[in-house]
């Protein structure tokens, strides 16, 4: 790589050094030396995949389809389950909407009155009720009675 030149300087001096214009990663050289034979880059040998390392990444990659195809099926049974637990609270709310409509229709006033008429034998009073006057006596009267009793 380097080379001497075999005469000396003008001023006697040491021999001057030259430095060879050559870069390995080039290819080629970029000043002529003459006599010398220009030694070319050689090839370097490919490397080829070594045994263990197919064997890793055809695992790594099997792992990784098992895992990809399991995530698939665990996100459809939820869709199913989503779509199962949609129609449940749909028939829910009609459910609930179909009871809410019972309710108001039996509720009413007229409706009561009917029922206690025909089924339980009550009726509508023929005259209007009427205010009682209590004595104050009869008021401290009613009140032992009751402590006598328990209530």
């Amino acid at each position: 790589m380097w080379e001497r030149s075999g005469h000396k300087s003008k001023a006697g001096r040491a021999p001057v050094v030259h430095r060879e214009h050559r870069y390995i990663f080039g290819g080629g050289s970029t000043a002529p030396v003459s006599g010398y034979a220009v030694r070319q880059n050689r090839r370097t040998a490919r490397r080829r995949f070594s045994m263990f390392n197919l064997i890793l990444a055809l695992f790594a990659l099997g792992v990784t389809a098992v895992l990809y195809i399991h995530n698939i099926i665990v996100i459809n049974q939820l869709v199913v389950e989503v779509n199962t637990l949609q129609e449940r609270y749909q028939r829910q709310l009609k459910a609930n909407e179909t009871l809410q409509a019972e309710i108001n229709g039996k509720g009413s006033l007229k409706q009561i009155g009917e029922y206690a008429t025909t089924n339980l034998g009550m009726m509508y009073p023929q005259e209007q009720p009427q205010w009682i006057p209590v004595d104050g006596g009869l008021h401290d009267r009613a009140e032992k009675v009751r402590e006598e009793i328990g209530e």
